[in-house]
């Protein structure tokens, strides 16, 4: 009987196979993260300019504030602010903007367009993202370094 060198093709491919379906995984895992942070921040980035339309359109006074644990659209009837019942999904726990939470809101819409020109800085630990927003009614954003 001859002595056994090496592997046999059978079982290179059982291993190569093994170790692709593996990577595969793991790229799909840690891709997760990021693809659910750009959708929620285009989520709220869509709902941002309509808030924005709907100040233009009704002449009311809209908000958007940071509660500690998610963004929240409010609305001024009389001497307060009313939360707005806004859909944005499920929020990931590690988003967050460089604003501290508070019951006013820091991004304000009137019938006018924005209250001032501002900046807002979004982070996650992968990444981070820039909105810009002025007077004339647009919301950019952009990937921030």
């Amino acid at each position: 009987m001859l002595a056994q060198r090496g592997f046999s093709l059978i079982e290179l491919l059982v291993v190569l196979a093994i170790a692709g379906l593996m990577s595969g995984l793991s790229v799909a895992w840690l891709d997760s993260g990021s693809s659910n942070v750009s959708q929620t921040l285009e989520r709220l980035a869509a709902q941002t300019r309509e808030q924005a339309a709907l100040a233009r359109h009704a002449g009311q006074l809209r908000g958007l504030r940071w509660n500690g644990q998610q963004p929240e659209f409010v609305r001024r009837e009389g001497d307060a602010w009313v939360v707005e019942p806004v859909r944005l999904g499920q929020w990931p726990k590690t988003l967050r903007p460089d604003w501290p939470a508070s019951a006013t809101p820091q991004l304000l819409f009137t019938p006018e367009g924005w209250a001032q020109p501002g900046t807002l800085l979004w982070r996650w630990p992968q990444g981070s993202q820039r909105w810009q927003w002025g007077r004339d009614g647009r919301l950019l954003t952009q990937a921030a370094p």
